[in-house]
């Protein structure tokens, strides 16, 4: 009777341990243990720690009452068929992360192949991913696409199309980008953040920065967050 009691003890204490640890809970493939590594509101009416292309395009401007980063002028084609306009986030390398914020594209509604994106695993102007949120969807809008020392490629598992094309207007859109860079998950979301947009896997750029852009058009930014592992 009394190794049954403690027995029953041990058990009870083992229990109650494991209900007393932080274990990670899997959330869209990646753990849910990351943290926020940088935010960037804009409020304090700079962009440090941002790098673009062409500072001369970018801007940090009043929208209402708050500020944003504002992509005041579309850029010029360079050598490959890829999105022309893009500021980095310096001094976050990273490989699995969660990246995401407020988007708007100001160019005209009319124009169905209006576009923003967000940018990872950025190594440098030839070697990167993003997203492109459009108004249309067929194998160069709405994707997400690969740069990778040539024209950009269409890699997400949707078929050219399919995916949902939800960026027809100026108003402002929820946006969010998750990467597991152990399995080469990719997932991107607009507005409702249950369901992916764009899905895909992918690893032959495991790492690299965050960043935000157009295709060829004009837009802003806002809010935006970055989590990741601990350091």
């Amino acid at each position: 009777m009394k190794h049954f009691a403690f027995s029953v003890l041990l058990l009870a204490g083992l229990l109650a341990l494991a209900a007393c640890r932080s274990v990670p809970l899997e959330t869209d493939g990646l753990l849910d243990d990351f943290v926020v590594l940088a935010v960037g509101d804009f409020e304090l009416g700079g962009a440090a720690g941002w790098r673009p292309n062409d500072p001369a395009r970018w801007r940090v401007a009043q929208d209402g009452a708050t500020k944003v980063y504002e992509l005041a002028a579309p850029g010029e084609p360079g050598k490959f068929r890829a999105p022309t306009s893009w500021s980095v986030w310096e001094g976050h390398d990273m490989g699995s992360f969660d990246f995401s914020g407020r988007l708007r594209c100001d160019a005209d509604p009319a124009n169905d192949k209006r576009d923003m994106c967000v940018f990872f695993h950025f190594q440098d102007p030839e070697h990167f991913y993003y997203v492109h949120f459009s108004a249309s969807s067929d194998a160069a809008h709405n994707i997400i696409g690969l740069v990778d020392g040539a024209d950009r490629v269409k890699i997400n598992a949707e078929p050219a199309g399919i995916s949902p094309a939800q960026l027809t207007d100026r108003a402002w859109h929820s946006f969010k980008v998750t990467c597991d860079a152990g399995t080469g998950e990719i997932r991107a979301y607009l507005d409702d953040m249950s369901r992916p947009v764009l899905t895909a896997f992918d690893k032959r750029l495991n790492h690299g920065l965050v960043g935000v852009g157009s295709f060829d058009d004009t837009g802003a930014f806002d809010d935006l967050k970055l989590r990741g592992a601990k350091k």
